[in-house]
């Protein structure tokens, strides 16, 4: 919460996108593409074998549409719609003109290739100190509510290093999904993952009653090289919400983690964006609606304006990574010169 001269205050909160966390050294979207690629003749499947035939889907799709090389998502989208083609009534009219070799791996590669690119993710090695900075912008009541759309750990992984009290909505002890977390009055940060994080396994407790969790994995946030009790069996794909289409899912934790982001858009004065590319269908729209209920939007970026709000006298870009903005204390002399 920054304070103005005359006494009043704005209440803000944090969009971050992938481009939040590149100082850290996590990759763009065209870069984890890339890298996937490479990945993908040696990425077994369910069952342990590695198949040679994941390239292929990837070459043939790309023959239909060069924009999957720069976005993974482009190519889980043209999965899904393969998948859903050959099944009834759609296969009675509709040709997929493929070798079904290829169609089969399709249905394999869907299985495996969130965990594929939940490794990558971790695989790399990130400083990202820099971000333990958004706790200046903690508010002097209460917390400071982050949103974020990436499934790594950087902010997670800089607040912890820094002493930074910060919660996901997951315990600490039972590592499982408690949203009171959230509403608590100490001072700190929510920081709530859209899309999920790598950190983020479905577990079934194999001691608990068949008919008290029969259909779904409980969820609960582990650090890598975590263990769990041996009567734990632990999904080792991570629960992320991939895709281009649809992203708002009808569970918790994403439930409730969407709800709250409505609710913070509705009542959000100022809404910093970081690294954000506006490829979201259903944040943009809060996004419209913090502008629409008289709030700003600060755009920071090291790109070009978005075209989207160039009209609005409300969105303000700045054109700088998330490193310099923090770091160097431009976004708050930004906040200064804007009087927010």
């Amino acid at each position: 919460m920054i304070t103005k001269n005359d006494g009043a205050s704005k209440e803000f909160i944090f969009l971050l996108g992938a481009g939040a966390s590149v100082d850290a050294g996590m990759p763009m979207v065209n870069q984890l593409t890339e890298k996937l690629r490479k990945r993908l003749p040696h990425i077994p499947d369910i069952n342990g074998i590695s198949r040679p035939e994941f390239s292929q889907v990837f070459d043939a799709i790309e023959a239909q549409d060069s924009s999957v090389t720069g976005n993974y998502e482009r190519l889980f989208e043209w999965i899904k719609l393969f998948l859903d083609v050959q099944k009834e009534p759609f296969s009675r009219i509709v040709e997929v003109k493929l070798d079904r070799s290829i169609t089969e791996a399709m249905g394999a590669l869907a299985f495996v290739i969130g965990g594929e690119i939940a490794k990558l993710l971790e695989s790399c090695q990130s400083k990202s100190s820099y971000l333990a900075k958004l706790a200046d912008f903690i508010p002097a009541q209460g917390r400071l509510k982050i949103f974020s759309l990436n499934y790594d750990c950087c902010i997670e992984d800089a607040c912890e290093s820094a002493g930074i009290e910060l919660t996901t909505g997951f315990e600490l002890d039972s590592k499982t999904w408690n949203p009171s977390l959230f509403w608590r009055e100490a001072k700190g940060i929510n920081l709530y993952k859209l899309h999920g994080s790598i950190r983020w396994h479905g577990v079934r407790d194999e001691n608990r009653p068949t008919e008290q969790f029969q259909h779904r994995l409980e969820l609960m946030e582990l650090k890598s090289g975590q263990s769990l009790p041996s009567h734990f069996n632990m999904r080792q794909k991570p629960e992320l919400v991939l895709g281009p289409g649809n992203k708002l899912q009808p569970d918790d934790p994403f439930l409730t983690l969407f709800y709250e982001f409505h609710r913070a858009a509705r009542q959000a004065q100022l809404c910093i964006l970081m690294g954000y590319s506006y490829g979201d269908p259903h944040i943009n729209l809060l996004l419209d609606q913090v502008l629409d209920s008289g709030g700003s939007l600060i755009d920071v970026n090291p790109g070009t304006p978005s075209g989207r709000y160039m009209s609005d006298c409300r969105y303000h870009h700045l054109r700088l990574g998330a490193k310099s903005a923090l770091v160097h204390g431009r976004l708050r002399s930004e906040l200064v010169r804007l009087s927010i």
